[in-house]
Order: C-alpha cells, then structure tokens, then sequence
C-alpha cells in the first residue's frame, strides 16, 4: 500500500514538474512573441498577456499523457528486457507523436507553418537535453549513494564475521 501512494506521488509529482517547466517556457515564449502568435495560434490567443484556462487545461492534459508514456517505458513490467537506448528513443517517438497530435487537434500553430514545427522541435530537444542530463546527474548521485551504503554495509558486515569467527 505505502508503495502503490508512493508512487503515485511521483506520478503527481512528474506532471506537476513537466506542466511547470512547460507553462515558464510558453509564459516566455508568449511575452516575447505572443502578440505577433496570437493571428494564429490558440495557445498565444490572448497575445503576451497571458495564457487562456483552456490552453492551460490541454497544457496539464499533454503533460499527464507524457508522464503516461514515460511510466509504460520505464516500467519493468513492460518493457524490462529492452535496452535502455530503445526504451529511450521509443519513449521520444512517443511523445512527440503525442505532441504533435496535440499541437495539430487543438491548433497550437499551423501544421503547414515551418518555422512553428522548427521552433518545436528546436524545444523538444532542448528540453530533452536538459532533462536527460538531470536523470544522469541523479542517477549517478544516487549510484554513488548506494555504492557507499554497500561499501558500509560490506565493512559492516565483514567486522561481524570477524567478531563470529574470533568467538569461535
């Protein structure tokens, strides 16, 4: 039970961080050239004053179908014996898949203008960078953590041994 809350707290959490992160960067994409978007877009439909609840609402939606997909590809359930490149680059289609159903459905830019689909991407793959480089860094906070419990626990458990062996 602690578990299942558990991880539903990081699913929450995961959203929460991915509309965050989304809602700042069309916050100042909307100051700079939200006046000049507004034509033709609905996501800048109120210009650089702001953003519209439903913007905001198909914002929070996108961002829970990405925490979806990233869920299902790092689950060990599904897909446990894929490298982790694979699961990586199958879970990138994914998402911009879903992107790109998104922008198209509720009319974020214009399918046909370039310069939209180039700014999107040229996004996507900043923050993808930016969030790849976030996992490695934890990750290999979190390696050198358990390396250092294990080597305690190795000390720990070898001085024991020790104690067993001097008794008998």
């Amino acid at each position: 039970m602690k578990d299942k809350v558990l991880a539903l707290y990081k699913f929450i959490a995961q959203i929460l961080i991915i509309f965050s992160v989304t809602m700042l960067f069309i916050t100042f994409n909307g100051i700079i050239a939200g006046e000049s978007a507004k034509e033709y877009s609905t996501m800048f439909s109120l210009g650089n004053k702001g953003v519209s609840f439903d913007t905001i609402l198909q914002i929070l939606l996108s961002s829970v179908v990405v925490s979806l997909i990233n869920q299902v590809f790092f689950s060990e359930k599904l897909f446990k014996n894929m490298m982790m490149l694979w699961k990586i680059i199958l879970m990138i289609i994914f998402i911009i898949a879903a992107i790109v159903i998104f922008t198209i459905y509720f009319k974020w830019f214009p399918i046909n203008l370039a310069e939209a689909w180039i700014g999107f991407f040229i996004s996507f793959g900043g923050f993808f960078l930016v969030s790849t480089v976030i996992m490695i860094t934890k990750t290999k906070r979190e390696a050198k953590k358990y390396e250092e419990l294990l080597e305690n626990y190795k000390k720990k458990h070898s001085k024991e041994e020790d104690n067993i062996n001097e008794s008998n």
